[in-house]
């Protein structure tokens, strides 16, 4: 019952009603209430008892589960919207984040650079937390605990990374401890890539074959940064990844969308 709030409920009720083709009074005669009663919790004004709610729900011949998860399934669709339109935002912020990341070094940056950088650090910080969110909501579909947890894992590792380089900002750092930064944090986001690769080859057989090929790209972007030294290709195997895992939330959205 934790997921029969208003006014998801009252709105839910209209619609159970309405399908029955019910009108306001012949359904209190049905659940013995008055028509204020179901009027407010109709309009979301007031939520009713469990005991209330379950005798609306059996005079419209319909169980709490089935409404419980006909809400989830209508949450879900709507974060995967949100996850593939974020995942499309974040690859155009990411090109200009490493330009940003390159221009920090340089003796005359513009005076509002320490305020364009933050922002696009928050930003690109907040756009692939949406974005990982799509998977974490693939993977309680397919009850994949792997793949939620590597999601949960590149969120966090990325957070770490975003604010320890607006911290960073205003220190003398050289290019040489810079990159002796980048280069530990690129073997901690490698290896964690590569779990998140391998979540995303194992629902090949539910996600199709851009899950694969999807998860091949990760583990190659993951082995990359491993290496240290060629963290930078892992930069380029990343791009068709990302490419691809937008491609893969929309396509799940389009299918749940359809069959909601």
């Amino acid at each position: 019952m934790q997921n029969l709030e208003q006014p998801q409920l009252g709105k839910t009720i209209i619609e159970l009603r309405q399908k029955k083709r019910l009108t306001q009074e012949e359904l209190v005669e049905l659940c013995n209430i008055n028509v204020r009663t179901l009027q407010r919790i109709e309009a979301g004004e007031v939520t009713p008892r469990e005991y209330t709610i379950r005798i609306i729900l059996d005079a419209l011949d319909y169980n709490v589960d089935q409404i419980e998860q006909s809400i989830q399934k209508k949450a879900s669709v709507k974060w995967v919207k949100i996850a593939w339109v974020s995942g499309i935002i974040y690859f155009v912020l990411g090109i200009l984040e490493s330009g940003l990341d390159f221009v920090r070094f340089e003796e005359d940056v513009p005076y509002y650079f320490p305020l364009l950088y933050t922002a696009t650090k928050i930003l690109v910080t907040l756009t692939y937390l949406f974005f990982m969110i799509g998977f974490i909501e693939i993977g309680k579909y397919f009850e994949n605990a792997l793949l939620k947890i590597a999601s949960y894992l590149m969120v966090a590792s990325l957070v770490v990374i975003e604010v320890y380089d607006i911290i960073s900002l205003g220190s003398n750092m050289t290019w040489s401890e810079f990159y002796l930064i980048k280069g530990t944090e690129a073997v901690a986001f490698g290896g964690i890539d590569i779990v998140f690769g391998i979540a995303l080859l194992l629902l090949g057989k539910k996600l199709g074959v851009l899950s694969k090929v999807a998860g091949i790209f990760e583990i190659i972007v993951g082995a990359f940064f491993i290496t240290f030294f060629l963290a930078f290709i892992g930069l380029i195997a990343m791009i068709p990844a990302i490419i691809l895992e937008i491609i893969i939330l929309y396509k799940f959205y389009d299918k749940m969308k359809t069959s909601t």
